[in-house]
């Protein structure tokens, strides 16, 4: 993966991203407990996706993935790096 100057990772983080987006998914979180989870729902890497909606108020963003619909918590989506396709 390229790396920014410093330490930053390349893309943006989900929570970002503005609903009817389609996106590519750079990195997941480093919680193994959050990265089991997330892959689980088909939530992976090199996976594309389209953002379908954001909550208002901090709420989970909703995620169309492999076919399934997934939310994701904001603060949780703060940590998944992804790219605009």
């Amino acid at each position: 993966m390229t790396l920014k100057s410093g330490s930053r990772k390349a893309g943006t983080s989900l929570d970002r991203v503005t609903p009817h987006s389609e996106i590519e998914i750079l990195s997941l979180p480093n919680d193994a407990g959050q990265m089991r989870t997330l892959e689980q729902l088909g939530v992976r890497q090199e996976e594309r996706g389209v953002v379908r909606s954001a909550a208002p108020l901090g709420g989970p963003i909703l995620l169309e993935i492999g076919g399934s619909a997934v939310a994701i918590a904001r603060g949780v989506a703060r940590k998944i790096r992804v790219r605009v396709v």
